[in-house]
């Protein structure tokens, strides 16, 4: 009998072993996987919404809610609040700046910028407005008007032409007092932009 104990009690103490083995098999992976699931728990949700984000009226990014909670691009935010932003590794790192003077200063070279790109498009616009002008007071109305000499014979088709050399002689006009416009334009621009840089 005390034979069938023994084995008996080392069974008992195998099937415990295996037991408690598989416990803390089970454990290692159900507990690693759900570490794991809660670094990746945005993977698969659903999106309930999209806001726009805004910061004195303009559109800063816009930030989608999952789980009722609202995710938005750092870059877009640090940016739009004037914190600093690096990327070390798998970490981003914002940093406190000077709100004040940071802000304005940003805001303020991106004025310039914009300024400064709207005083070239209006700066190539004037040089197409000197080309066309150009090429009406040198070429088109002094052919329409030898034209008219030529057919000084022929009064009818000599009036036809001349009413062309009219009707270029207007749009020549209208083109002077477009270009000038633009340029009182640009001396605007340059004002605004020269006021921004002190």
């Amino acid at each position: 009998m005390t034979i069938i104990r023994v084995e008996i009690f080392t069974k008992g103490v195998l099937t415990l072993k295996k037991f408690v083995s598989g416990v803390i098999v089970g454990a290692l992976l159900f507990g690693g996987a759900s570490v794991f699931a809660e670094s990746v728990s945005l993977i698969g949700k659903k999106v309930s919404g999209v806001y726009t984000i805004e910061k004195n009226g303009k559109k800063v990014a816009e930030a989608v809610i999952i789980n009722g909670s609202a995710y938005a691009p750092v870059r877009a935010v640090a940016e739009a609040t004037g914190a600093g932003l690096k990327v070390e590794g798998k970490k981003i790192i914002m940093s406190e700046t000077n709100q004040g003077s940071s802000a304005t200063a940003t805001s303020e070279q991106k004025s310039v910028a914009d300024l400064q790109v709207e005083r070239e498009k209006v700066s190539a616009v004037i040089e197409q407005k000197k080309a066309n002008i150009t090429d009406l007071e040198t070429n088109v109305i002094p052919l329409y008007e030898a034209q008219v000499k030529d057919l000084s014979t022929n009064s009818a088709l000599a009036q036809q032409v001349q009413g062309t050399v009219d009707s270029y002689k207007s749009i020549l006009e209208q083109r002077k007092t477009e270009l000038s416009t633009l340029q009182q334009q640009l001396t605007d621009l340059d004002a605004k932009i020269a006021a921004l840089l002190k």
